[in-house]
C-alpha cells in the first residue's frame, strides 16, 4: 500500500480544514456519513462566593448531520486497545454500561489535574452532581435507549453540557478536555503497549525530509503488531521501533485524516469481501488530478450502496465501480486492499493487497474480456427461468461461484496476470458439479442444474484463456468429421463441428474432443433408457463423475453396447461413433496429458450438451 499516497489524500483533506485549530483536527465523527443524535446530560453550574453549585437539568437531544461540522464541540475521540473507554465523556452508547465508565474513569481524568485547576472544580461539582442522581440518569437513560428505533439505536451517542449563566459550555470549550484530546492523540503515535518510540531531527519516510519529531507507531493503518518479531528492527527493541516506520507529527496527522477519508468515502464490497482503494496520479504532483479521481470514485462507490438496495440493480452493482474506472485514462493508478478489520482494535487483516492497477488493466479485466466472451452462441439464452429464457453474461460471480473459498487469491492472479494452476481450476470446477449432483439426488430444495455449472465452467475457462492465465493450445486445428451415414442421421453431425470450431478455446486438443463425444454418447443413451424405463440405470456406471482413463474406456464400450441393444441396430449413431473413433479411440494416448477431474469436466460437458446435437425437438436448456 502507498502509504504516500494515503499522506496525498490526507493533506488534500487538511487544506479544506485550514480554518481549524490543531487540537481540533484530533477531534472525531463519532459516526461519519450518517445523521445521528447525541444525548446531552444538563448540568447547571452556580458560582457564589467563590462557591460553586451543581444541579442536573435533565436530557436535550441534538441532531448531528453527516453533512455538518457541528460534532466537534462534543470532543469525541475513540479510544484506542485497552483503553478504558474512549477518550473522553463523549462516547457512543447502546447500553447503559458506559454510564458507569463515565462516573468511575472519565471524571476522575478531569478533577485530578492540577494543571487546570479552575475547570477541574466544575467538573468536580458536575461529578458530585452525577453520582447523586446516577439512578435517575441510568433511568432516564435506559428508558430512552429502549424507545430508541433499532434502526437509530445503533447511531446514538452522549455528552454533556454545563450551563453557565447564558452561556452553554460543550466539553470542546473546556481546555483540559483539549488537552486530554492531545495527548492522546501523542501517546497513540509515540505509545504502544507502554513502551515508547520515537526520536528528534531525522528522516520521515513519508515527506523524505528531516522532521524535529519522529513518531514510530504513526502508521495510517495496522498492517502489522509491533508484537511479532518479524515486523521489529533494532533487536526487537520497541522503543527503535520509529526505524522501521519514522513519521513526523505533521505526516501523521495527514496519514490519520487520509485513512479516516478513505475509509468514510472510498470503501466498498466485491462480491462479499470488503476493499477500500488508494487512489493516486502518474504524476505525484498533480493534486487536480487526484481530486477528480476522488470525486469519480467516492460517487461511483455511494451509488454503489443505493444500487444493492435495489433488487433488480443488485446484480449490477458488484462491478460497477470497476468499470467506470475502466473508462478512465492512465492518468492515475489504483491500490485496492482487501482487508477484514477487528471493530475494537481497528487492526487490518490483510487479505490481499493489489497495487498500482491502471485503468487500462480494469478496461481488460471488466470490459473488454467480458464482452469477447458474451459473443458465444452457446451463451446466448443460456438458461430458463419462470419460462423466460436468459443470456449467461460473464461477472466475477462466475468466478466466486467455483472458487468461493480461495476467491481472492484467483482475484489476485487475475489482477496481477499471474498463472492459475490448471488442476486447481478443474479440482474447483468439478468439486461444484459433484456437490449438486449429490444434492440433487439427497435434497429436496433447488440445486443448480448442472447444465448451468457446465455452462458457466465454459465461461470461466473462456475467461481465463483470454487473459492468459491458464493455458490454451493456439495452434489447435479441428477437422471437420465427414458424414459417413447414407441418410441424414439422429446426431448433428454439422451442428457439433461448428460447435467445436466456435468453442475453440474450450476444445483445443483431440483428446478433449473425443472425451466431449462419449459423454454426448452416454446422454443418447440416458435418453433412450428414459424413454424405455422411465429413469437412467446407467448413471450409476459413473461413478459421481469421479472418472479416469480406464473407467471412462470402460464406460464408453458398455454405453456402445447397451444402445446397440435397445436399437437392435450395430450401426446406430455412425457418425458420432466416427468422431469418437478419431478423436477418443485413435487419440487415447494423449489422454496422460489430461488429470482425472479435466477428463471428468470434458465428459460432463457432453453429457449435459449431448441434446444439442439430436435431429429432433427436444429442449437443450
Amino acid at each position: 500500500m502507498e502509504d504516500r499516497a494515503i499522506a496525498k489524500i490526507g493533506h488534500w483533506q487538511l487544506e479544506k480544514k485550514s480554518e481549524l485549530e490543531l487540537i481540533d483536527l484530533y477531534i472525531e465523527n463519532m459516526f461519519p456519513g450518517k445523521d445521528y443524535q447525541m444525548l446531552l446530560l444538563v448540568f447547571e453550574i452556580e458560582t457564589n462566593n467563590g462557591e460553586i453549585s451543581c444541579k442536573y437539568k435533565g436530557i436535550d437531544i441534538e441532531k448531528v448531520g453527516k453533512d455538518t461540522e457541528s460534532y466537534r464541540k462534543y470532543a469525541y475521540r475513540k479510544g484506542t486497545s485497552g483503553r478504558a473507554g474512549d477518550v473522553t465523556i463523549s462516547t457512543k452508547i447502546s447500553d447503559i454500561k458506559k454510564l458507569k465508565n463515565i462516573k468511575e474513569v472519565q471524571f476522575q481524568k478531569l478533577v485530578e489535574r492540577p494543571d487546570y485547576e479552575s475547570e477541574g472544580k466544575i467538573f468536580k461539582s458536575v461529578q458530585e452532581e452525577y453520582n447523586s442522581q446516577y439512578i435517575e440518569i441510568e433511568e432516564t437513560i435506559k428508558d430512552r435507549i429502549t424507545n430508541t428505533p433499532k434502526n437509530e439505536k445503533i447511531s446514538l451517542g452522549i455528552s454533556l453540557v454545563v450551563d453557565k449563566g447564558s452561556r452553554r459550555m460543550y466539553l470542546n470549550d473546556f481546555n483540559v478536555i483539549r488537552k486530554i484530546i492531545e495527548e492522546e492523540y501523542l501517546s497513540s503515535k509515540i505509545t504502544q503497549n507502554k513502551k515508547e518510540s520515537q526520536t528528534n531531527n531525522n528522516r520521515c519516510s513519508i515527506s523524505n525530509e528531516i522532521e524535529e519529531e519522529i513518531y514510530g507507531f504513526a502508521a495510517p493503518f495496522k498492517y502489522s503488531s509491533p508484537d511479532k518479531p518479524g515486523f521489529i528492527s533494532g533487536f526487537f527493541n520497541k522503543k527503535k521501533f520509529w526505524r522501521n516506520y519514522p513519521v513526523s507529527s505533521k505526516e501523521a496527522l495527514a496519514l490519520e485524516y487520509g485513512k479516516k477519508f478513505i475509509k468514510q468515502h472510498l470503501t466498498g464490497y466485491f462480491y462479499g469481501y470488503e476493499y477500500l482503494f488508494v487512489p493516486h496520479p502518474v504524476i505525484k504532483t498533480d493534486l487536480k488530478s487526484l481530486e477528480r479521481i476522488i470525486g469519480l470514485l467516492q460517487t461511483a462507490l455511494m451509488e454503489e450502496i443505493q444500487n444493492r438496495r435495489d433488487k433488480e440493480k443488485k446484480r449490477r452493482a458488484e462491478d460497477r465501480v470497476h468499470k467506470l474506472i475502466a473508462q478512465q485514462d492512465n492518468y492515475f493508478y489504483i491500490d485496492m486492499l482487501f482487508f477484514t478489520e477487528d471493530k475494537k482494535t481497528e487492526a487490518i487483516s490483510i487479505n490481499i493487497m493489489l497495487e498500482e492497477i491502471l485503468p487500462s488493466r480494469f478496461r481488460q479485466l471488466f470490459i473488454d474480456a467480458p464482452a469477447l466472451i458474451n459473443k458465444n452462441p452457446l451463451f446466448k439464452e443460456a438458461f430458463t427461468i419462470k419460462k423466460e429464457k436468459h443470456d449467461l453474461i460473464f461477472s466475477f460471480q462466475i468466478v466466486k461461484i467455483f472458487f468461493d473459498d480461495k476467491f481472492l487469491d484467483i482475484v489476485q492472479c487475475i489482477f496481477l496476470g499471474k498463472p492459475v494452476s490448471k488442476s486447481f481450476l478443474y479440482e474447483k470446477i468439478m468439486y461444484l458439479i459433484r456437490k449438486n449432483y449429490n444434492d440433487a439426488k439427497t435434497q429436496e430444495k433447488w440445486v443448480e442444474p448442472a447444465i448451468w455449472s457446465v455452462k458457466k465452467a465454459i465461461m470461466l475457462i473462456a475467461y481465463l484463456q483470454k487473459l492468459n492465465t491458464i493455458p490454451n493450445n493456439k495452434n489447435y486445428k479441428y477437422m471437420n468429421t465427414e458424414t459417413i451415414e447414407k441418410k441424414s442421421g439422429r446426431f448433428d453431425l454439422a451442428g457439433f463441428n461448428d460447435f467445436v470450431k466456435e468453442n475453440s478455446g474450450f476444445l483445443d486438443s483431440d483428446i478433449k474432443v473425443g472425451i466431449f463425444a462419449v459423454g454426448i454418447l452416454v446422454r443418447f443413451l440416458f435418453d433412450i433408457q428414459q424413454a424405455s424405463l422411465g429413469n437412467t440405470p446407467f448413471g450409476n456406471k459413473l461413478r459421481g463423475y469421479k472418472l479416469n482413463p480406464e473407467l471412462l474406456m470402460q464406460v464408453y464400450t458398455e454405453a456402445l453396447d447397451k444402445i446397440q441393444k435397445y436399437q437392435k441396430n450395430f450401426y446406430v449413431y455412425t457418425d458420432l461413433r466416427e468422431v469418437i473413433n478419431q478423436y477418443f479411440i485413435i487419440k487415447l494416448y494423449e489422454i496422460k496429458s489430461l488429470n482425472n477431474n479435466e477428463i471428468s469436466f470434458y465428459f460432463v460437458s457432453g453429457l449435459e450438451l449431448g441434446r444439442r446435437f439430436k435431429h429432433e425437438k427436444e429442449a437443450i436448456n
